[in-house]
């Protein structure tokens, strides 16, 4: 049964509390295609507010978790800056993964630990706004902003 605490809610034990994760200290640029809609080969797009991805990940998985629940693994082309500046410890829950056989190098898979997956394309984070926009919509399979 599910245990309350704070406006965060608990799936496992009290002992149990890696996830989810406090409020996002930063809401993340994420959109995603409703469920049960998309047909593509991702569920949406991430758009990180920085290089370091792993500093980030706290955030996106608080934003994922009531869609997905727990997440157990991320599997990614990590960059440098993100491994070197690792935002996510064992202790969290969360292994992080290099790609899978096939991932192309700008899509993030995360699997729940009850195995569903959500496919993101990571967008850089100084892609221009418009463009980023663009590439956000189109991956949440949503019509463009300008009405194209």
């Amino acid at each position: 049964m599910p245990q309350f605490s704070a406006g965060r809610v608990f799936a496992g034990p009290i002992s149990d509390r890696t996830q989810p994760f406090p409020a996002p200290t930063r809401t993340p640029r994420l959109l995603l295609h409703e469920r049960g809609v998309g047909t593509g080969d991702v569920d949406g797009a991430w758009w990180p507010w920085t290089a370091n991805l792993t500093a980030e990940l706290h955030d996106l998985i608080s934003a994922v978790t009531p869609r997905m629940g727990p997440i157990a693994r991320v599997g990614f082309d990590w960059n440098a800056k993100s491994l070197a500046q690792r935002g996510i410890d064992g202790a969290d829950g969360v292994e992080l993964l290099g790609p899978g056989l096939g991932q192309p190098p700008a899509v993030m898979r995360l699997m729940g630990t009850d195995g569903g997956r959500l496919t993101l394309l990571v967008i850089p984070f100084d892609t221009p706004v418009h463009e980023a926009d663009e590439q956000m919509r189109q991956a949440a399979q949503l019509h463009p902003a300008n009405g194209r």
